[in-house]
């Protein structure tokens, strides 16, 4: 609309209009200057949504990997008290107890250690979320 009524004045003056407003010009600049900025807030989501990304599947795999060790351990613990292993000597099932009390305490610390490890992880997970909630309120829905 603003340009029909350029055209109008111009054209009323009996000539054509062969220059375009200037007013453009700064438009285009001021929406090449936007455009810069989101790409640099999405840029910055994406690596900090890469950080987040990266941190869940290592410690699942650590989880993963400390349930197994807690279900072999179970097994072998059901084995011996359902009578399945057999022992020929008093000693070897005394020694064998007393492997499976070793398991246990290092199950123990493992368990202890990865829980340790687990708040640690997930509160930097948290402050990473925090981090990326916060880049999300980029001001794109304020107006310029």
């Amino acid at each position: 609309m603003v340009l029909s009524k350029i055209m109008e004045v111009e054209m009323d003056k009996g000539k054509e209009n062969t220059h375009q407003p200037t007013w453009w010009h700064q438009d285009h600049q001021k929406w090449i200057k936007e455009a810069g900025l989101w790409q640099h807030e999405s840029d910055r989501l994406v690596a900090l949504l890469y950080l987040l990304e990266c941190a869940l599947p290592e410690h699942s795999a650590q989880l993963n990997n400390h349930v197994e060790g807690i279900k072999q351990h179970e097994a072998y613990l059901q084995h011996y008290e359902n009578g399945i292993l057999e022992f020929n000597s008093l000693q070897k099932k005394k020694n064998y107890h007393q492997n499976l009390s070793n398991l246990h305490a290092k199950m123990k610390q493992e368990h202890d250690s990865l829980k340790q490890t687990y708040v640690e992880e997930m509160e930097k997970f948290r402050t990473l979320l925090v981090k990326l909630l916060g880049e999300c309120d980029c001001g794109c829905d304020k107006k310029a």
